[in-house]
């Protein structure tokens, strides 16, 4: 996966989790654990970055639509 893909992929990440926030869609009609587990495969640093920040929001933003 080349670098503009990776930036690609995290912002479409950043962009979920901002949707899941903002109660536009719910967590599992997002579909952000299937990104998550790509950027996993593609770059497990930048996987490592995120994660803390995914868990958090799943934690504190878990309703369902």
């Amino acid at each position: 996966m080349t670098e503009r893909e990776l930036r690609k992929l995290e912002a479409a990440i950043r962009l979920k989790m901002e949707d899941i926030k903002n109660q536009k869609v719910s967590l599992k009609d997002s579909g952000i654990g299937a990104l998550m587990n790509m950027l996993r495969k593609a770059d497990e640093a930048l996987y490592e970055k995120i994660m803390p920040e995914y868990k958090q929001m799943v934690a504190k933003y878990n309703i369902f639509k």
